[in-house]
């Protein structure tokens, strides 16, 4: 498949985009309704009606949720590489 032209909508705005394969967009699409969902959370909860503020608190959120996700990302990858020391010390005892 070659390039494909989607428009994604955002706080009321168009955005053109072009995607490589049927899964990016599907990603890109999942995004988009993640995005309107937590607009209107945020509008909802906050009595807050400004676009550029809900799309602040949007940014903020999803920025804080990846940082988190990159956090516990590492965790695993040190609990990991832990482990294969201790499977390589252990190999290395027994040889």
């Amino acid at each position: 498949m070659g390039t494909q032209a989607i428009t994604v909508r955002i706080a009321g705005k168009s955005y053109p985009m072009t995607v490589e394969t049927p899964q990016e967009e599907e990603t890109i699409r999942k995004a988009e309704r993640q995005i309107r969902e937590r607009l209107k959370m945020y509008e909802d909860k906050y009595a807050v009606t400004d676009i550029r503020d809900l799309l602040s608190m949007c940014v903020l959120q999803f920025a804080t949720e990846a940082m988190e996700g990159e956090e516990k990302a590492g965790g695993v990858e040190d609990d990991v590489l832990n482990k294969l020391k201790a499977i390589e010390l252990a190999l290395d005892a027994n040889t």
